[in-house]
């Protein structure tokens, strides 16, 4: 997994699937960006409990989904110097990242195929953390009643 360039690419869509998720605890951050919500969606990969929040690495083998929501970024750039400090993404040191910005492919429910930011975990702050299988942060959170 390679981590973005600073923000020099022409992609404005954000795919989230925590804190971030509409309703969640960090969602704050977008509306102050006025980030638009743009679709439901889901991205292969695998979605782990890391205390109060999630983490997402991509998948392994075929099969695993994680689901989430696609907003629109407006001031691209500026956007996303936010989002790395509230995910702890530091373009010049990844390798002291907590989370790892980089381009995916995300899939809308209509089966069309999206490129979209999207913030993995460091595979080391994953290590040894349970994984929510579902996928589904915000039905595993209700469930859970962690809320």
């Amino acid at each position: 997994m390679k981590p973005a360039p600073d923000v020099g690419e022409d992609c404005n869509r954000l795919f989230v699937y925590g804190t971030l998720l509409r309703g969640g605890r960090l969602h704050h951050h977008l509306e102050l960006l006025g980030a638009r919500f743009e679709s439901e969606a889901k991205v292969a990969a695998e979605l782990f409990d890391l205390g109060s929040y999630p983490g997402a690495l991509p998948a392994a083998g075929e099969g695993k989904w994680v689901c989430g929501e696609i907003f629109l970024l407006l001031q691209t750039s500026s956007a996303l110097k936010v989002l790395d400090r509230v995910e702890e993404f530091f373009p010049d040191a990844p390798e002291r990242s907590e989370f790892i910005r980089v381009l995916a492919e995300v899939f809308l429910p209509n089966g069309a195929r999206v490129k979209a930011w999207i913030y993995w975990v460091a595979a080391w702050a994953s290590d040894g953390r349970p994984r929510i299988a579902s996928g589904d942060y915000a039905a595993w959170l209700a469930r859970s009643e962690k809320i």
